[in-house]
């Protein structure tokens, strides 16, 4: 069990701070930035074997002078995971939910480096539901051909979403689903589509001119979210979509947050420096090579090399006051991706309601603004029946729907809930309006009130959307080999899942991260590492 001091300890403010400890000697590296990729890279800069010592970093990590710095209150970034009042095993994940056994880095982060407890991550069964067009009907009942109110090729009918996009892929990528890392590659440097290279289409282009415009609006409208299926970089988009279809998915038993607290928490006790609440304002170049930080009221910091774990909005917001990325020439590279507007919301029950229409942990989809609604019932000793929903999980226009209903009278969390849920309650008028759309989706069953409540709304500063995608024309390998150093005679990074192949996901800041460290730094790979992660 994880609790709330345990969630805060790691990232504790000690007696020094980042700004008189580089007072005298400027620090080997600083790096900016407390989400999975930031906590990620100052651990291994700070512990990792240096193979080749051109970056300057010293050879000994005991000389080394690591510090890392995180604006908010917490680490982890867009990966945030408080326990629901009343039941402190059921995490809600904010933020990131889980990871493959593809995402190679985690997996052994997870598994052999940390020995964080791990779970299956449940994706739901027959029973649970579908409500499209006003019509209710389960997953049992799509597979054995129930007839979707869309007007369906004959070719179409009885299939579901995801076999519908599948098979649109495959008539242009024949056995597409069974491709390998290496094949993608190939499929993403050569195919050629309608004249142009795959990365010069939008997935919404290639999809529509493979399907029919009705399976199309089934495929999007069961996912219960637009993004998957958006008009982003179809080169990068289809290996996104198909690359983990013979995954197995887990997450963190504590909280999926735990993983970027472990990352930090090891810094720390390697006697790296961590401090909370301290938000970068500016980069300037020194005289002597050295990057100097201000951070407004509280000083400036002088560092040898500088590493940005910043998502594009953060890094827009830092630019105009900084060497480098206020540049014109790099303006290109950092727009090249755009950030999705996605916004969660959690309700607590004090029973799984769910469970009287046999609905299993897992998800249910809808086109109303809901989304998605995933079920989390209790757990195993938890000593009670409190329960969690996320009762919406949704994007683009579906955020700008609830936002609408922010503000007013906020609901009432019980007394005694963590500062971490409680400083997120929405707006009564909100759940009000939730629980009305889950009666709508659910039919027959009668839904009790919640007693707690809480949501997060990724597309505000500075985060500027819950993840990112390549923008159709963006030359992904390129932009990203860019932004490890845009400027090759500044000691300047930028790292994180944004500007990455496995973007949405963690293992893409921790791909990146570790490229910066081994492949820009010199540092050795290391030993836990299997060789094809990269």
């Amino acid at each position: 069990m994880t609790d709330h001091t345990s969630r805060t300890t790691a990232h504790t403010a000690t007696e020094r701070t980042i700004t008189s400890s580089a007072a005298g000697e400027p620090l080997d590296v600083l790096v900016i930035g407390g989400g999975v990729g930031g906590s990620y890279a100052a651990w291994r800069l700070l512990t990792g074997e240096v193979a080749d010592d051109t970056s300057g970093i010293p050879s000994d990590p005991s000389a080394r002078r690591v510090a890392l710095a995180e604006a908010s209150h917490r680490i982890g970034g867009r990966l945030e995971s408080p326990a629901a009042p009343g039941a402190p095993e059921l995490h809600a994940e904010f933020g990131g939910m889980g990871f493959t056994s593809h995402n190679t880095i985690l997996t052994a982060l997870v598994d052999d480096v940390f020995d964080l407890r791990a779970q299956p991550f449940p994706r739901g069964g027959g029973s649970n539901l579908f409500y499209l067009r006003g019509e209710r009907f389960t997953a049992d009942q799509l597979a054995n051909g129930y007839e979707v109110p869309y007007q369906l090729d004959a070719a179409d009918r009885g299939k579901g979403p995801m076999t519908l996009i599948v098979d649109a892929i495959e008539r242009v990528l024949p056995g597409a689903t069974g491709y390998s890392p290496a094949e993608w590659k190939q499929v993403q440097a050569d195919t050629i589509f309608a004249g142009r290279h795959l990365r010069e289409i939008g997935l919404w282009n290639f999809l529509l001119m493979n399907m029919s415009a009705e399976a199309f609006a089934f495929a999007h409208d069961a996912t219960g979210h637009f993004f998957e299926v958006s008009n982003w970089n179809c080169a990068q988009a289809l290996p996104w979509l198909l690359g983990d279809g013979n995954a197995s998915y887990r997450t963190l038993t504590d909280g999926y947050d735990q993983l970027p607290i472990t990352c930090a928490k090891r810094f720390v006790d390697a006697g790296g420096l961590l401090q909370t609440e301290l938000a970068a304002e500016g980069i300037a170049a020194n005289d002597d090579g050295t990057l100097r930080v201000s951070f407004g009221d509280a000083g400036t910091a002088d560092a040898r090399r500088v590493v940005l774990a910043m998502p594009q909005r953060a890094l827009e917001l830092l630019a105009p006051s900084s060497i480098v990325l206020g540049r014109p020439d790099l303006s290109p590279a950092v727009g090249s991706v755009t950030g999705h507007r996605v916004m969660k919301i959690f309700l607590a029950y004090d029973t799984p309601w769910w469970q009287q229409l046999g609905i299993t942990d897992g998800s249910s989809s809808t086109d109303l603004p809901l989304g998605q609604c995933w079920y989390f019932s209790p757990v195993a000793g938890q000593g009670n029946t409190n329960s969690l929903l996320m009762a919406s999980y949704n994007d683009t226009l579906a955020t700008t729907y609830w936002e609408g209903l922010e503000g007013g009278q906020a609901f009432v969390n019980p007394a005694g809930t963590g500062p971490f849920w409680s400083a997120q309650a929405p707006s009564a008028l909100m759940v009000e309006e939730v629980q009305r759309q889950l009666a709508e989706v659910h039919g027959s069953v009668t839904i009790p009130a919640p007693y707690a409540a809480a949501y997060r709304d990724w597309s505000v500063d500075p985060f500027g959307g819950a993840f990112s995608t390549w923008n159709v024309g963006a030359d992904a390998d390129a932009v990203e080999a860019v932004m490890l150093q845009p400027d090759p005679t500044v000691p300047l990074h930028v790292v994180g899942s944004t500007y990455s192949s496995d973007q949405g996901w963690a293992e893409g800041a921790l791909a990146t991260a570790e490229r910066l460290v081994t492949e820009r730094l010199g540092f050795a790979r290391p030993p836990w590492l299997p060789a094809r992660a990269s």
